[in-house]
């Protein structure tokens, strides 16, 4: 056996040198693939429908981004992230977020619409950057996050099923479905 391995090594080192066997290389980043199905206006219209929107931008102090990271259980990349209020009547009556999160090479931006009680309304993506794996964008997997709050998991293998072939992008977007409602926590929007 050991006549062949070595055999084996030999065969490798020959080849090798003579430059038959080319050194692996680091992949690079895929070209980028911007697919918009979505603008901010279709995707606030679709998510607060005709209520009067304000928008604000929370700044996170060092305290709050602490907090924030530790109930995210990763990093909060963003500096400032703005908040749409969709007013009824003088109060409010939905929130939304636009967050990016990213997929595989690239980020994917999508909304996240709240009740004023922390319920997620609706899901969509509104800009996929990626060749493959834009399975996330499909009513089959936006359609399990509707109805969950803090109190669920809200993760892939947990209580949310990912898009095969969209494996990275399903963790991408239910991390930020998390997200969203971590930040509403935060903020004690009612």
């Amino acid at each position: 056996m050991w006549k062949k391995l070595n055999r084996l090594g030999l065969c490798l080192l020959l080849a090798l040198g003579s430059g038959e066997i080319a050194p692996v290389q680091a992949a690079e980043k895929p070209e980028f693939y911007e697919q918009i199905y979505l603008s901010e206006a279709e995707a606030l219209k679709l998510v607060m429908g005709d209520l009067n929107l304000k928008k604000t931008i929370f700044k996170p102090t060092a305290a709050q981004r602490k907090r924030l990271q530790q109930k995210m259980r990763r990093k909060l990349p963003e500096s400032e992230i703005p908040i749409w209020v969709g007013f009824k009547q003088g109060k409010p009556a939905r929130y939304a977020f636009i967050l990016h999160e990213d997929g595989k090479h690239y980020p994917i931006t999508f909304i996240v619409g709240l009740t004023p009680d922390g319920k997620v309304t609706q899901v969509a993506v509104m800009v996929y950057r990626e060749k493959r794996g834009d399975g996330v964008k499909r009513a089959r997997f936006l359609n399990q996050f509707p109805g969950k709050t803090r109190r669920d998991d809200v993760e892939v293998n947990a209580d949310i099923i990912h898009i095969t072939g969209s494996t990275i992008s399903s963790w991408s977007m239910a991390a930020g479905v998390r997200k969203a409602l971590i930040l509403h926590e935060e903020l004690g929007l009612k």
